[in-house]
């Protein structure tokens, strides 16, 4: 299972999940498929362990989105080399991020390539989706929940042809203390806006046709701090970035992460406000 323990990088135990009892009508006075079953619903850290040692999937070919009263859920649907829809899941694994607002699924080495970067859902629940490449060129799903939501999810496997499903109900626990910053071109899961301590940790991933990410810090619109992070190489999807900066300006400062254009000037990016001591 690919690791994930944060929304930059990390490790987590290895939970084993059975497939609820879903069915694909909802009739009068019966639980909805996204609710039945008794796979547990969990708020934060490791949902579930998926997949087998390996499989014939080898590309994400679609992320899907379904509604019903109380509850939602998303659908990744799975091709092999030759296109056919696939039948077996390699290794995958599904964590919940509720400090940034983030449902994260690892997915298997086997996957290289993805038919859709990113798709907004439009949910109450989960709002939109971002396929991402890391620095080792694994790729995970990204699913966004709205501002100020908190959610519990679950997920599992279903067979003929294989499909990871994403269960996700209201959530009992506080809703997120903070929530993806999205710009055109790039996405800032942290920091969040307010206060932030150095080293200054930024993650979040950029589109796959930039070449690079600014990373910036403004005092009083001025440029204090500075740095280019490669963001080239695949383009089918977003291109994850993790950057750490020891130190820089403190008070009040403007983080700037995305591209900047011919000119130097900010294009597509996002502004966040910070105080660092």
């Amino acid at each position: 299972m690919a690791a994930a323990c944060s929304p930059g990088n990390g490790t987590g135990p290895v939970v084993t999940t059975s497939i609820p009892q879903a069915t694909s009508t909802t009739v009068a006075g019966s639980i909805v498929p996204c609710l039945s079953g008794d796979l547990p619903f969990a708020n934060e850290g490791v949902i579930a362990a998926i997949g087998d040692a390996t499989g014939d999937a080898a590309v994400l070919g679609g992320v899907r989105w379904e509604a019903d009263e109380g509850c939602e859920r998303v659908v990744l649907d799975f091709l092999g080399t030759a296109g056919s829809p696939a039948s077996t899941l390699g290794p995958a694994g599904a964590f919940a991020f509720p400090e940034s607002g983030v449902i994260r699924i690892t997915l298997p080495p086997e996957i290289e390539t993805s038919a859709v970067a990113d798709t907004v859902l439009g949910g109450t629940l989960v709002e939109r989706a971002y396929v991402v490449r890391d620095a080792s060129n694994a790729l995970f799903v990204d699913l966004h929940v709205p501002e100020g939501t908190a959610v519990a999810a679950r997920a599992f496997e279903v067979a003929s042809p294989i499909r990871l499903v994403v269960d996700l109900r209201p959530g009992a626990a506080e809703p997120p203390i903070a929530h993806p910053s999205r710009g055109a071109d790039t996405v800032v899961l942290g920091p969040a806006a307010g206060g932030a301590l150095y080293p200054l940790r930024i993650a979040g991933y950029a589109r796959g046709d930039q070449r690079a990410v600014r990373i910036r810090l403004l005092v009083a619109g001025e440029i204090a701090e500075e740095r280019s992070v490669a963001t080239s190489g695949f383009r089918d999807v977003w291109k994850a970035f993790d950057v750490r900066l020891p130190d820089g300006p403190s008070g009040p400062v403007d983080l700037y992460v995305g591209p900047v254009d011919a000119f130097e000037e900010p294009v597509g990016g996002v502004v966040i406000p910070l105080e660092l001591p």
